[in-house]
C-alpha cells in the first residue's frame, strides 16, 4: 500500500549533516579524517572546537566573577581560525596546520577548565605554555630564570600575544585590577535586561556631594550620565533609571535594518503535466530518473512530510528539465549532486546549497519555492569546477564569456537618448567649470593688478572663446597676458589649458551624444536591499546571489504553467522602505520588465552554449514515469487522517481532471492546485 511506504535516506551517504556532525561535543583532530579539504577549511574554527562556555552557569555555581572573566579572556586570546604561512602551500601542509590548531585549542581548554581561584589562574601560564612545550625556562645571566620560545611555539597557528599577556597573572592585586574590576566595569555576567547601555552610567545621589544651580536635586535618588553630561535626575529607584536609559539607548542605536525572510507559501500549486502518472515517488526514483548521488530527510519530518516532499520535488525537477529542454540526468549534474529535505537547514533560510558536500537542502517549512534558485547555485559551483574557478563560476565570470555577459546584463543597461543628453550636458558643464577655474587662476590675478577696464573686457571675450573650444585660444590668451603684464602663461599651466581646449573642442564638435550605460534597477535595488535588510556586506548584490535570483525568474518565465515548488519564491525579494522624506515605497531585488527580458536572453545563450559544449544534453521532450497498474484498494493520496502533517498545509488535493502526461507545453490554465 502506498501509504505504508517508509522513506529513509537514499543513495550514497552525503555526510556532514547536522544530525551526523560533532556539533555538540566539539571538533577533535580525528574528525578531520571524515572531512574533505573544503570542509576542513570551513569548519576548523575555535568555536567549533571549544564550544563557547556557559559563563552564566559558572557564576551560578559560585565561581568568582574575576575567574570566569579570566577564562573568557583566555579563550578570546586564541586565533579564531588557524593562521597559515606562505609555505603552507599544499593541502597536506594546511591539514597539518589545522591539526596543530585543534590540538593547541584543546590544550588551552584543558589548562583553564579546572581554574576556580586566583591561585589557579596564576598557574595557568606554566601549565599551558611550559608543560605543553611552547616555552621553556632557561637560566639567565643573573640569579633568575626567564622564558624562551621553543620551535613548537614559534609559529603556532593558534597562539597570539594577546593570549600570552592574558595568562601572565603576576599577583593577586594584578588579577583584581585586570579581571575582577574590568569584569564589573564591562557588566560581564549581568543579564541583558539589567545591563546599562554602553557609554551610559547610573549614579546614586546621597544628597551630600551634589550641586544644582536651581537646587532641584532630591537626595536619595538616582541619576543618569553619559560621559561628563548629566542626562536625567531624580529617579526614585535604580530600576526606573535603568528602564529610562535602556529606552533612550535603544532609540538612538537602532539600525533600522529588517531581516528578510522568504514568505512561506500558503499552498503549493502546480498546473503542469502529470509526470508521476499517479505514482508515489520514492528515493529510488530520484536515483534512477535524475541520477542524484544521494538524498536525506530531516529527523523531524514524518513519513507523510517525506512523501509530499518527494512528490513535489520530483515534479518540480521534471518542470526544470522541461523549461531548460535538457535530459533528466542533467538535473543532478551527471551524478554529482545530492538533495536533502529538511535535513540540513539553519536559521530562517528557505533553502541553501552546500558547495562542500554538493547538496541542495530544502527546509521543511520554507523550502517550497526555492528549488530553481538553489539548483542554479549548484550549477554555478559545478561549472566553476569544470572551468578552473576556485569556487562559483559567477565569482570569476571572465573564465567563461557567456557568464561575463550575464553579469554585465544584470548590472548595466544602455542609456536612453534623454539620459545620454543629460549626462553629456552635465559633463560639459563640469569641464567648462574646471577649465574656467584653471584659466582664471593662471591669468585673472595679474590682469587685475596691471590691466584697465577695457583690457578686462577683452579678457572676457577671449575667455568665452576658450570655453567654447576655439582652436588656438590658449595661445591668444597667453599673448594677451604678455601684452598687459609682460609675462606669458607658464608652460606647465599652458599645457593643462591646452588639454582643456582640446576637450571642449571635441564636445562642441560632437553632433549627438554617445549612448553609454547606466546601472540597472535590479542592481541598484539589490545594493539598497543590502543596506535596508539585515544581511548586507555584499550578499544581496553579489554575483552569486543576483544570478540565482535572476535564474529563478528566468525559469518562471520559461514555463507556460505554474510550478510553485520550483519557482514560487522567484519574485519574493520585496520589502518596504522609506525615502529621504519618510515616504514608504516598495523595493524589489529581482529583475523586471525590459531588464528581465535582456537577462533571460543571456540565460538562453548560456544554456545553448552549454549544450553545444555537451555539458548539458538537449532534450525536446521530458517524459513521465511509465504507467503502473494499481493494486486493488491501493490508496494513492499523500496524506491520511491518521498522520497529520505540516506539509499537508502546503500540498493541495489531486486535480479532478488529469493533465496530459506529455512534454508538449499546455496553455496557461486555471486548474485547481495539485
Amino acid at each position: 500500500m502506498a501509504d505504508n511506504i517508509q522513506h529513509e535516506d537514499f543513495g550514497e551517504k552525503i555526510g556532514g549533516a547536522k544530525k551526523d556532525l560533532w556539533k555538540d561535543r566539539g571538533l577533535y583532530v580525528n574528525d578531520l579524517d571524515a572531512m574533505n579539504e573544503r570542509e576542513a577549511e570551513k569548519f576548523v574554527k575555535k568555536d567549533n572546537i571549544w564550544k563557547k562556555p556557559d559563563y552564566q552557569a559558572m557564576l551560578d555555581d559560585g565561581i568568582p566573577l574575576g575567574v570566569v572573566y579570566f577564562i573568557k579572556k583566555a579563550r578570546d586570546g586564541l586565533n579564531a581560525s588557524p593562521q597559515y604561512y606562505r609555505r603552507d602551500d599544499t593541502p597536506e601542509k594546511r591539514l597539518a596546520r589545522q591539526k596543530e590548531y585543534i590540538q593547541t585549542v584543546r590544550e588551552l581548554q584543558g589548562a583553564v577548565s579546572e581554574v576556580r581561584t586566583v591561585e589557579d589562574a596564576m598557574q595557568v601560564y606554566d601549565r599551558f605554555f611550559v608543560e605543553n612545550g611552547y616555552l621553556e625556562q632557561v637560566q639567565g645571566w643573573g640569579s633568575g630564570t626567564h622564558y624562551q620560545v621553543t620551535e613548537k611555539g614559534r609559529e603556532n597557528p593558534a597562539i597570539t600575544n594577546k593570549l600570552s599577556n592574558t595568562l601572565m597573572v603576576r599577583s593577586a592585586g594584578y588579577f583584581e585590577r585586570n579581571f575582577t574590576q574590568k569584569a564589573q566595569k564591562e557588566q560581564f555576567g549581568v543579564s541583558k535586561d539589567q545591563k546599562v547601555p554602553k557609554g551610559y552610567a547610573i549614579h546614586f545621589n546621597d544628597g551630600k556631594n551634589t550641586y544644582s544651580k536651581n537646587n532641584d536635586w532630591k537626595p536619595d535618588t538616582w541619576y543618569v550620565t553619559k560621559g561628563y553630561s548629566i542626562l536625567q535626575t531624580n529617579f526614585e529607584t535604580r530600576e526606573a533609571a535603568l528602564k529610562w536609559v535602556q529606552e533612550l539607548a535603544k532609540g538612538r542605536s537602532k539600525s533600522g535594518k529588517t531581516r528578510f525572510v522568504p514568505p512561506q507559501l500558503i499552498a503549493v500549486r502546480r498546473t503542469g503535466p502529470d509526470y508521476r502518472n499517479g505514482a508515489e515517488i520514492t528515493g529510488q526514483h530520484y536515483l534512477d530518473t535524475f541520477g542524484f548521488r544521494g538524498g536525506e530527510f530531516g529527523n523531524w519530518m514524518n513519513q507523510n512530510d517525506r512523501q509530499a516532499s518527494l512528490n513535489m520535488g520530483f515534479e518540480a525537477l521534471k518542470d526544470l528539465a522541461a523549461a531548460l529542454q535538457v535530459s533528466d540526468k542533467d538535473i543532478a549534474y551527471q551524478g554529482t549532486l545530492a538533495i536533502a529535505f529538511g535535513a540540513r537547514g539553519s536559521g530562517n533560510a528557505a533553502a541553501h546549497y552546500e558547495p562542500l558536500r554538493k547538496v541542495i537542502n530544502l527546509t521543511k517549512m520554507h523550502g517550497a519555492g526555492s528549488l530553481a534558485h538553489e539548483w542554479w547555485h549548484g550549477l554555478d559551483d559545478y561549472l566553476g569546477t569544470k572551468m578552473g574557478a576556485k569556487g562559483m563560476l559567477s565569482e570569476q565570470p571572465r573564465l567563461y564569456a557567456p557568464f561575463q555577459k550575464l553579469i554585465e546584463a544584470m548590472k548595466y543597461k544602455p542609456e536612453t537618448p534623454e539620459q545620454a543628453v543629460a549626462r553629456t550636458e552635465a559633463q560639459t558643464e563640469r569641464t567648462r567649470k574646471n577649465a574656467a577655474s584653471w584659466l582664471d587662476s593662471a591669468v585673472l590675478g595679474s590682469l587685475k593688478r596691471h590691466g584697465n577696464e577695457e583690457q578686462m573686457e577683452t579678457y572676457v571675450v577671449l575667455r568665452e572663446a576658450f570655453l567654447s573650444g576655439e582652436a588656438g585660444s590658449v595661445e591668444q590668451i597667453s599673448a594677451f597676458k604678455k601684452s598687459v603684464t609682460g609675462r606669458v602663461i607658464p608652460k606647465s599651466e599652458r599645457e593643462r589649458l591646452e588639454i582643456f581646449e582640446h576637450m571642449l573642442s571635441g564636445m562642441q564638435a560632437q553632433e549627438a551624444p554617445q549612448i553609454g550605460r547606466v546601472e540597472t534597477d535590479f542592481y541598484r535595488n539589490s545594493v539598497r536591499m543590502g543596506k535596508e535588510c539585515e544581511k548586507d556586506g555584499g550578499y544581496w548584490d553579489s554575483n552569486v546571489e543576483m544570478t540565482a535570483r535572476a535564474f529563478a525568474c528566468y525559469i518562471k518565465d520559461k514555463l507556460p504553467y505554474q510550478s510553485d515548488y520550483l519557482v514560487g519564491h522567484a519574485d519574493c525579494a520585496v520589502t518596504f522602505v522609506s525615502d529621504k522624506d519618510g515616504k514608504m515605497e516598495v523595493l524589489k531585488a529581482y529583475p523586471e520588465g525590459e531588464e528581465r527580458r535582456a537577462i533571460n536572453a543571456v540565460f538562453d545563450e548560456i544554456v545553448a552554449d552549454l549544450k553545444r559544449e555537451q555539458i548539458l544534453t538537449h532534450s525536446d521532450v521530458t517524459l513521465p514515469l511509465p504507467t503502473q497498474p494499481l493494486a486493488e484498494n491501493e490508496q494513492i493520496s499523500i496524506f491520511t487522517a491518521e498522520r497529520p502533517s505540516v506539509m499537508a498545509q502546503l500540498a493541495a488535493a489531486k486535480p479532478a481532471e488529469k493533465t496530459t502526461p506529455a512534454q508538449a507545453a499546455p496553455k496557461k490554465s486555471r486548474v485547481p492546485e495539485i
